[in-house]
């Protein structure tokens, strides 16, 4: 895997009581470049390591996008996104 030249040395990460975490990002080059914000969850979290230090894995794109295999009754509730509804009456889709 390619590694990034993202700059950040160390990443301090505040969890509190209702699941949501502060997030800091320290710059090598000085705070100026530092980014701290909020994630509201885990997946957040994930998101902003991702963004900030890392790629995301093959597989994260397609569950982003709802192709992650787990029943909308139960994805809505664990925060995930729906399946893309099929657009009707398109060709090949069958009648």
């Amino acid at each position: 895997m390619k590694k990034h030249k993202h700059g950040f040395h160390t990443t301090h990460v505040e969890h509190h009581k209702d699941g949501s975490h502060t997030v800091h990002h320290m710059h090598s080059e000085g705070s100026h470049k530092d980014s701290k914000h909020a994630a509201a969850n885990l997946d957040a979290l994930h998101d902003s390591l991702e963004d900030h230090i890392g790629a995301p894995n093959e597989q994260e794109g397609a569950a982003n996008a709802g192709d992650h295999g787990v029943p909308e009754a139960q994805a809505a509730p664990a925060g995930l996104p729906a399946p893309a509804a099929p657009i009707p009456n398109m060709p090949g889709q069958g009648a």
